[in-house]
C-alpha cells in the first residue's frame, strides 16, 4: 500500500527519496509546474511504529518551523504550505550532515562550532510567550514555567513511558541485564539528584542537537533540521543533551562548554547558575536515558534479523552497543555489575527465542508506538 507522503510526492514531481528519517517517512522531491522555484523539497508523515522515548512538547513540527521562521530565526527548512491541496512541504537543505564531515569522535572545525553557539544564541533569545505554535497537553509537557521541576518532568517520563509502560514485554530483558526495578524511582540516586537542581530561566530548546541534524551546505553555512524535540525548558539540559549526542573529544567538550556559557549566559541571564554541578547531573541522567532507549531499540533490531543471514552480526552488534551504554549508565543507575558483552548477546539470543520478542517486531512494524 503506497503511503500518503509518497502519493503527495509523486503527485507533484520527480521523487528522489525516501529518506531515512526515524521518526518520520521523509520522501525529497523535484516539483514540477509552479513549485518547481522552490528547488528540491521534502513531504513527510510520521512513521507508523517508531519507538518514542523523548517527550513531545509541540503537536506539529510543521508549525513549529513557520513559527521560527516568522520570528526570523536562521538556518532552519523553510515550510510551504499549497492551500489548494494542503500539501505540506518542508525545504530540501542541500548539503552534508555534519556527521559526514566529521564523525562522532572527532574534533568540530571552528567555524561550524562557532555556528553551533550561533544556534544555541537564538534558542536562547525565545521565551515561552514569543512562540504561538500549539503546545500539548499540560500534562504532557510541563517544567515550561519552572525549570527547577524540569528535571522531574524528564525523570517521570522516562520512568513511565520508556520503562514501565515497557515492562509487560521487555521487562524479562531488563531484569536480566541487571537493571534494578527502582533505578528510577522516587528513593533512587537519580530523583535524589533531580531534586538538588537549581532553576534556571526557561527559554526554547532542539532538544536533538546532534550531527546528524546539522546541514552543512554549499557555502559552509550551517542549518538545524528535526525539530521534532522542541520544547521550552531548562537550557543547560539542551547543552548536556548536545554534548551527550556529539561525542566530542574530552579537549574540545570543555571549550564548547566555556563557549556556551559565553554565548548563552549574556543572552539569558541565569541559564549558567550552578552549571558545575547540575551538568553532570544532566549529564548522568542522558546515560541513563540511553539504556532504556538501547535496550528496546536493539531488541527491535535484533528481532527485525531474525531468520535471515544478518542475524548473528546484527546480535554481537547490539549486544556491544547495549554493553557499552550500560558501562556509561552504571554509576547513575546504581548498577551492581554490567554484565559482558557476551553476556548481553545471550540476554538477547534467549530472549530472541521467546515469542515477545518478534511480537515486538511486529508491533513496531505495523502500529504506531506513543512516546
Amino acid at each position: 500500500m503506497t503511503s500518503p507522503a509518497l502519493q503527495q510526492a509523486t503527485a507533484v514531481g520527480a521523487v528522489d527519496g525516501p529518506l531515512a528519517g526515524y521518526h518520520r517517512e521523509w520522501y525529497v522531491v523535484r516539483p514540477e509546474g509552479e513549485l518547481t522555484r522552490l528547488g528540491r523539497v521534502k513531504i513527510g508523515e510520521p512513521r507508523q511504529g517508531a519507538l518514542w522515548f523523548d517527550r513531545r512538547y509541540f503537536a506539529s513540527e510543521d508549525e513549529l518551523l513557520l513559527e521560527l521562521a516568522r520570528l526570523g530565526v536562521p538556518r532552519v527548512p523553510p515550510v510551504h504550505r499549497v492551500h489548494s491541496t494542503g500539501t505540506v512541504f518542508h525545504g530540501f537543505i542541500e548539503g552534508r550532515t555534519l556527521a559526514a564531515l566529521s564523525p562522532c569522535g572527532r574534533p568540530v572545525a571552528p567555524v561550524h562550532l562557532r555556528q553551533i553557539m550561533e544556534r544555541f544564541a537564538s534558542l536562547s533569545r525565545l521565551r515561552p510567550g514569543d512562540v504561538r505554535a500549539r503546545r500539548l497537553t499540560v500534562g504532557e509537557r510541563g517544567g515550561e514555567r519552572d525549570s527547577a521541576g524540569f528535571p522531574r518532568v524528564l525523570l517521570d517520563f522516562t520512568r513511565e513511558r520508556a520503562y514501565r509502560a515497557r515492562l509487560p514485554r521487555f521487562g524479562p530483558l531488563f531484569a536480566r541485564l541487571g537493571i534494578p526495578p527502582d533505578a528510577l524511582g522516587p528513593g533512587s540516586r537519580l530523583a535524589a539528584e533531580a531534586a538538588r537542581m537549581s532553576a534556571r530561566p526557561v527559554c526554547l530548546l532542539h532538544g536533538d542537537l546532534h550531527r546528524a541534524n546539522f546541514i552543512v551546505d554549499h557555502a559552509d553555512a550551517l542549518w538545524t533540521i528535526d525539530w521534532e524535540l522542541a520544547s521550552f525548558g531548562d537550557p543547560l539540559y539542551d547543552l548536556a543533551t548536545h554534548l551527550y549526542l556529539m561525542g566530542y573529544p574530552a579537549s574540545q567538550q570543555a571549550r564548547v562548554v566555556e563557549e556556551w556559557q559565553r554565548t548563552v549566559a549574556p543572552l539569558l541571564p541565569g541559564a549558567d547558575a550552578r552549571l558545575a554541578e547540575d551538568l553532570p547531573r544532566y549529564l548522568d541522567y542522558k546515560r541513563a536515558q540511553s539504556v532504556f532507549t538501547d535496550v528496546v531499540r536493539q531488541a527491535v533490531a535484533v528481532a527485525d534479523a531474525v531468520d535471515s543471514p544478518a542475524f548473528a552480526g546484527q546480535l554481537g552488534q547490539s549486544a556491544k552497543l547495549v554493553h557499552d551504554v550500560l558501562v556509561r549508565a552504571a554509576e547513575p543507575l546504581e548498577l551492581s555489575d554490567v554484565p559482558s558483552p557476551g553476556a548481553v548477546e545471550l540476554a538477547y539470543a534467549d530472549f530472541c527465542a521467546g515469542s515477545d520478542l518478534r511480537a515486538a517486531s511486529t508491533d513496531r512494524r505495523s502500529g504506531p508506538d506513543s512516546r
